[in-house]
């Protein structure tokens, strides 16, 4: 008999077995909160309806419990399609890092999905970050980056053509972009301006981030350059607003003499 839809996939039927007479207020919270640390990130949580049923409970009760996991940020409520598990926020961090030296420094597995590589002429707005002509050659590279293999950010990247000659056959889509320009062609990237605004993603960025259409979402953009301060790389990555936070140091000016 196919398993009804609103049933995890990845969650034992006995998990939600009320036993006993079925757990009753903080212990249906409990319960929960170990179901849903232990359910993979995006997982549709079942409904009020069918929580109040197999715990034995009232449905007022149920939904206490799942107001309670969306309190915590252990669960989000999307109208129309049901609960789902988020899993705790990270911390946009403020030490310049690669993509993938920031997930191990966070004990995660980085990883990439939809892997594109192209060599194009430079639009006009990647030329002036590159210090470039327009026309001139850009690898440009997109790629869903995953942390766990979870998608967290779709990163578009462009780099001189002319600079970097076979890039794009060096590249492999898990890759790290830094450690390839360091092992392949001798250049470390120092230091980056780095600007952050909110956008709203399309519905083909979306879904490629696996989560609803026109979430909100952080827009970075950053012109990195290397130890003698040219220009190396010019990119715009979108960060999934529900798993990010900015976090930023801020100090009062000096005290007027």
């Amino acid at each position: 008999m196919p398993r009804p839809r609103h049933e995890p996939r990845d969650v034992a039927p006995e998990v939600f077995s009320p036993g006993g007479g079925g757990p009753k207020g903080k212990h249906i919270k409990d319960v929960l909160t170990a179901l849903v640390l232990d359910m993979r990130d995006g997982a549709l949580l079942p409904s009020e309806r069918v929580l109040a049923e197999r715990f034995g409970v009232a449905r007022m009760t149920a939904r206490g419990a799942i107001d309670d996991l969306e309190a915590r940020g252990l669960v989000r409520r999307v109208a129309g399609r049901g609960t789902f598990v988020q899993h705790p926020t990270l911390v946009h961090s403020d030490t310049f890092r690669s993509f993938s030296e920031d997930m191990r420094a966070r004990g995660m597995v980085p990883g990439a999905r939809s892997y594109r590589g192209r060599t194009r002429p430079a639009p006009r707005d990647v030329a002036a970050r590159l210090g470039l002509a327009a026309g001139d050659p850009v690898h440009s590279i997109e790629r869903v980056r995953t942390a766990d293999g979870v998608p967290m950010a779709l990163e578009r990247t462009n780099l001189s053509a002319e600079r970097f000659p076979g890039l794009l056959a060096e590249m492999g889509r898990d890759d790290s972009l830094f450690e390839i320009l360091a092992r392949v062609f001798g250049v470390r990237l120092e230091s980056a301006e780095q600007t952050v605004s909110i956008s709203r993603l399309s519905r083909v960025e979306a879904r490629r981030l696996e989560v609803p259409d026109y979430e909100p979402a952080f827009l970075v953009e950053r012109v990195a350059v290397d130890t003698m301060g040219n220009a190396v790389e010019f990119g715009r990555s979108l960060y999934r607003g529900d798993r990010y936070v900015i976090q930023m140091h801020v100090g009062r000016p000096p005290a007027p003499d």
